[in-house]
Order: structure tokens, then sequence, then C-alpha cells
């Protein structure tokens, strides 16, 4: 687990300290384990190869044995990739439609266990020059810097952030010694705690005090117990807590600020969480006004809560007021404040005002809110600052929105930007104000020095939240946009999966979706129509059986090309997949997407680890997935990483397929190309203004930042913990 965390974050191998070997030299085993680390994509540095040269013949046998099982995984080829037609694409290309309409009947009338009797032929080896990723030497230090990134990060985990969080405090026994004074993101904070209380409930009781201070905090905190949903935007189930938990609950809670009125927000959460402490059995004074809040929040008894005041105010358009009040809260200010600055254009429609009067008093309005939120902007968290600032800079400019709701699993959503617009110069000063309160905070932190910032980061968006990302090999935000290598010609997208545990057949379909840049339907290619001429793509055949959850699996691919996209009219090329048996994608043991950038999909295998650009598990908690949008003009990748809760927005004709669901996945990749998030070129030119110097060449910088080298995208326990203060 220490490689597998160390190859993920840093592309570094721990070696622990072994037995040198000084009788034999093995250098031509290890070069012999450099050619197999190729094939998969990876080669090691001079440090590295001199290091594992003069290790005994034992270290050296296992290290490549756990070495090659982490690197496999990454790619996706610790598992079998047999199509249902074995020299894909061209044996699909030369069948006929009514070749290919009988295999298909063949396939489904056995119920998925025929498939066309083919010998699998020979190919010439794949011209693709994939790039190779050096592996370099990690350290234990490393390791734990990596534990204390995370701890700092200032915004929520990936489920695959979790899991490495509880490795750490499984295995390393000075884990807690290593957090840090502040854990900024609230719901990392819960996860946190519970490891502490599992692997050590007396030293984690005394952790806790210093992280859970309000009464959402312990919610949180109690949710994470009974593993539920942190973030608290899913129902929750809460366990039956030990003796012992129950007394560190209740200790927290008596020592917790503005308890009542955090419980009146979420009343029937606290009835349910109450059911589980007994508050009434703790009978000492110290817990009295924890059982007076319980009892209330039982009977229903009224109270004044910000949150009820501020929605009044809103509710009587009165600004002013609802001004008054967020200011309490700047955070709350922030995130109001486009309510804010529309507000009064409601109220003065209501009044008798001439033109003139009602653009004076709106004007004036306006000024004051902005005044007021200018004074308390340095309160408010970098985050909130940072969306804040992209908000307003796009705010009038786009006719959907794109967001992806509170919960563990990715579920985005779409809407409508129907409000009111609010004047360019006003947002303008809103996007000035969040910039120089940043640069202000950012001048603070230690210095930077010289710095290399590659214009390719204006492509990847900042990780503000993780809660929904897939387990990937390289971890992407949606809406970050890769560039397909210079000599690339073709994408593959792969799938593959398995059977339920319990044998209940799964079947899910790769398709693909073919758009002009205006979003008009072109054409798709899926197991309704494997091949297309015009555009030289097409589907290795539709599977509709997994086999069993601990067997080979079963895939599916899907060639486009590149070109003949763009010569006949086409932009934008959709990878979908579909849960066509209607499980969730959540629910299945076994189910993976990725896809391969090929100069010539005739030659090589068809599937080459080394030529595989991301690879996915399925883990959404719906039926459609949209995992990525090929932008052919462009020739870049948008990653979407979402599963997509379509709705009414689908036809129920032929089951949950590409052609049920074409007008919302429409909609829904229109938004998500066309979305404005804060990205990570913007970000760290901020931190460059307030306490650095931007160079314009790598060789002159003291730090450089770049998609390949340096701090990349995907380092984001860095970029949280540093960059996001």
């Amino acid at each position: 687990m220490i490689n597998e965390i160390l190859l993920r974050k840093r592309n570094h191998i721990y070696l622990e300290k072994e037995p040198l070997n000084k009788a034999e030299d093995q250098s031509c085993r290890v070069l012999t384990i450099m050619k197999n680390a190729e094939s998969l994509g990876y080669t090691f540095s001079q440090e590295l190869y001199r290091r594992l040269c003069v290790m005994e013949k034992g270290a050296l046998d296992t290290f490549y044995l756990e070495l090659v099982q982490h690197l496999k995984s990454r790619a996706g080829a610790d598992h079998e990739w047999r199509p249902m037609y074995p020299n894909f694409p061209q044996e699909v290309m030369e069948k006929s439609q009514a070749e290919l309409y009988l295999n298909a009947l063949v396939h489904y009338w056995s119920g998925g266990a025929a498939y066309p009797s083919v010998r699998k032929q020979e190919r010439l080896p794949a011209p693709d020059e994939a790039e190779t990723v050096v592996l370099s030497s990690g350290t234990r230090e490393e390791l734990m810097e990596i534990f204390r990134n995370l701890a700092e990060a200032n915004g929520s985990w990936s489920e695959q952030d979790q899991q490495d969080i509880r490795w750490y405090f499984t295995n390393v026994p000075d884990a807690a010694e290593w957090l840090p004074d502040r854990i900024p993101e609230k719901e990392n904070a819960a996860y946190i705690g519970k490891c502490c209380l599992e692997s050590c409930p007396l030293a984690g009781a005394g952790m806790l005090k210093k992280h859970f201070r309000t009464a959402t905090d312990i919610l949180r905190l109690s949710a994470a117990l009974s593993g539920g949903d942190v973030s608290l935007g899913k129902k929750v189930r809460f366990r039956s807590f030990r003796r012992q938990e129950r007394r560190i609950l209740m200790d927290l809670l008596s020592e917790a600020s503005g308890l009542l009125e955090e419980m009146h927000g979420r009343p029937e959460v606290w009835k349910r969480l109450g059911e589980r402490l007994h508050p009434g059995e703790f009978h000492a004074e110290q817990y009295r006004k924890v059982r007076q809040a319980f009892e209330k929040i039982r009977n229903g008894c009224p109270l004044e809560t910000f949150a009820g005041r501020v929605e009044q105010a809103l509710l009587e358009k009165d600004a002013f007021r609802a001004l008054e009040i967020l200011k309490e809260r700047p955070g709350e200010l922030a995130r109001r404040l486009d309510v804010l600055l529309r507000m009064e254009q409601r109220a003065f429609s209501d009044e008798k005002l001439s033109w003139q009067e009602a653009r004076i008093r709106k004007m004036q309005t306006q000024q004051t809110i902005l005044e007021a939120f200018e004074a308390s902007a340095a309160q408010v968290a970098t985050p909130v600052l940072l969306q804040v600032r992209t908000h307003f800079m796009y705010r009038n400019h786009q006719a959907f929105r794109y967001y992806f709701p509170k919960g563990r699993l990715a579920d985005a959503r779409m809407v409508a930007n129907a409000e009111l617009l609010v004047e360019e110069d006003i947002c303008r000063q809103v996007a000035d104000i969040c910039e120089q309160t940043l640069t202000a905070r950012f001048s603070g932190l230690e210095p930077m020095g010289r710095v290399y910032l590659s214009e390719e980061l204006k492509n990847y968006i900042v990780p503000f939240h993780q809660r929904a990302a897939s387990k990937a090999a390289r971890t992407l935000t949606p809406g970050s946009r890769l560039p397909l290598a210079q000599q690339a010609e073709a994408v593959r997208g792969f799938i593959w999966w398995t059977n339920m545990e319990d044998g209940e057949r799964v079947d899910l379909d790769l398709s693909a979706a073919i758009f002009d840049k205006h979003w008009n339907y072109l054409e798709h290619v899926s197991y309704t129509n494997l091949c297309s001429d015009r555009y030289r793509s097409c589907h290795s055949g539709d599977i509709v059986d997994g086999g069993p959850a601990d067997g080979e699996g079963v895939c599916e691919f899907l060639d486009v090309d590149i070109e003949s996209i763009i010569k006949y009219g086409g932009r934008y090329v959709v990878y979908q997949v579909y849960s066509y048996t209607e499980q969730i994608f959540s629910k299945l043991p076994h189910a993976s997407f990725g896809y391969m950038e090929r100069q010539d999909v005739r030659s090589g295998e068809i599937f080459e680890p080394r030529l595989v650009r991301q690879h996915m598990e399925l883990t959404s908690g719906t039926k459609v997935v949209i995992p990525m949008i090929l932008d052919c003009e462009a020739r870049r990748m948008v990653w979407c990483d979402a599963g997509i809760s379509l709705g009414a927005c689908r036809s129920n004709a032929g089951g949950n397929n590409l052609e049920s669901n074409l007008s919302g996945v429409g909609l829904a990749c229109y938004t998500m190309v066309n979305m404005h998030k804060t990205n990570l070129y913007d970000l760290l030119k901020l931190h460059v203004d307030g306490r650095g110097e931007q160079c314009d060449t790598k060789d002159k910088a003291d730090r450089f930042f770049d998609v390949e080298e340096g701090i990349t995208p995907f380092d984001t326990d860095v970029i949280l913990a540093e960059f996001m203060q």
C-alpha cells in the first residue's frame, strides 16, 4: 500500500532497507524489469536503477511482483481484454450488416454464451510512441507529507483519499502526531475523527476537542462513525453507538457553540441521532444544555435562527435588512451576494419610480452591498472567494449552469440560468474585490521566488471538491481538458465489467454520439449501429453477460477516427456507458472505463496498456455515465466523470440506451463544455502576484508548474493543502 500511494501521488517507489547483494550484479534482471515496466508505460530513473542493481535477488523479485501488480491496476491491465470480435476493428468493418446482425442475434438467443467462432490474427507491433512515466525513489517522509497534505486540504476528499487516510491510521502508529493544528475542511475532519477513535479511542477523544467545535461538526462525526455521508447531503442511518462513543459525542455537544440554532437547521436528523445517543441518560450538570436542546427539538419548539431571519428579509425584498444580518457571517454574505445584487431590481419593479430614479436607487443599493462585501471579504474562505470571482466574471454569459450536488457519488445536474442580469461593471467590481483580497492573503505566505506557470494549466479546473471523483489512474476535475498526443489519429474507449456477486446478470453498453459544433446530433456508434462508414468509427460488439464476479469479465471497445469526424462536419464525440440491465454503477462489483490514443488502430494488440491515457472505476449512483467528451477540432479530451440523472429527458423506447437518452445527454454535454470554473492557472497566478515573481522559462525558475513535471494538475493533495489556504 505504501508504494500504491506513492505511485499514485508522486510516481515514486519506496524501497525498504534490504541487505545489499555484494556477490552478484543484478543489472540484467533490473533491465528485464524495466523492459516489462515500459510495456505498461513506465521506466526507472538512473538513481532508482542503481539502487535496484545492488539488491538481493529475493528482495528484487518481491519488489518486481509488487510493482507490476500496481502498474497493471493503474492501466486496467490486471484482467483479460477479449472482445466479441478478436480482430476488431478490421473484422467489424469488413463484415456486412447482415452478418453483424445475425451474430448479435445468436449471442442474445444464447443468453450471452455464444460468440462468433473466429481465429485471432497476428498483428504488426503498434507504432505509437507513448509518453513514458519515470519512476523515482521515494521516502517515508514523503509518504507522511502526503498524509499531512490530505489533512490540510481545503476541499473534500475522494473515496480513494478516504481509503488512503484509513490506511495511514491502521498502519502508521504515529499517524495522529502528523496531523496539523487546523483541518480546514469539515468533512475531512469528520473522517479523521472516525479513524482516530477507531485506532486509538483515548488519543482520539483529545484530538476531537480541537477540531469539533460546532453542532454540525459533531453531526458529521456521528455520520462518519455510522458509515454515512459526511457531507450530510444524503440521509444518514445512525448506528447504535457504544457507551464510550456516546459519552465522547455528548462531551463535544456540551461545549459546542450555537447548539440549539444549528440543531433547528436539521431537526429530523438530530431527532434520529438523539434516538441513538439517549441524552436523557446523562444526568450530570455539564449535559443540561444538550438535554434541553434535544427536548426542544423533539417538541418542535419554535426558534428564530440566522437562516430564518435571512430568508424572511429576502422574502420581504428588504435588501438592507438582509445585508445587516448577513454581515454577521461573511461566508454566507459571499454566497448570497448574487441574490442581494439582484433582489432590489425586483423590489423597484413594484414601486412607481421613474426609470432614472430606479436606476439611481439600484446603483446606490448595490454600492452599499459591495462596500459591505469588501469590508468582510478577508474573513471569507479562499475556495468561496475563488468561486465567487469566477461566478461573477462569467455569470451573464451562460445559458445553463452545471453542478454536482453534495454526496459521495457523482450525480451531475444542469439548470437553466434564468436569473436577472447584473451589470458587467458590478460583476467586475466583485471579481476585483475577490482578487485583491486573495492576493493580499497569499502575500502573507512563504515567498515562492521565481515561478514558471505553463499556459496549459488554464485547461485544468481547480479541484475544490473531490467527493464525487471516481477512482482513477489520474485524478481530474470535471471540465478539465487534456490534449491529445500529436501523433494520435484515433481514440479507443473501453469498458470492462462482471456480473453481480449473487450471479445477477449485468449488461453494460459502451456508446458514442457524434455532434456538430452547434451540438446538432449527427450519428451514433453503439450496439445498435456497430459501424459508421462516414466517420470510420466502430464498436467491438455487444456483450450482454458479464460472467462470474470472480471471473475474467467481459469488455467492449469503441474507436473514433478524429479526422473523419472533422471532415464530415462533426466536432464533439460523447462517450457514454449505460447500465442496460438497470443496476446503478455504485452497486456493481467490477466496472471500469478508460481510453487509449492510437496512431494506427489496425496494429498492435486491441488493448495496449502503455497507450492508456486514463482509466477509472465506474462508481456513480446512476445508470448513465458520461466519462468524457472528445473535442476533435480542438484535439482535446474534456473530462466529465459524470453520472447523469436524466429523468424526464429520457424516452423509454428500447430500454436504457443511447437512443432513449439522446436529448438529455446533448444538453448536459453542451453545458459541460461551455461552463466556466476556476482554472489552475488563475489560482496560481494570484499566488505569484502575492508572493512571487513570474518568469517565462523553467530554467530561470525556483519553482515551476506544468502538466507533466514540477507540480502538476494531478498533485491534488499539494494544490488543496498549499494553494487553497
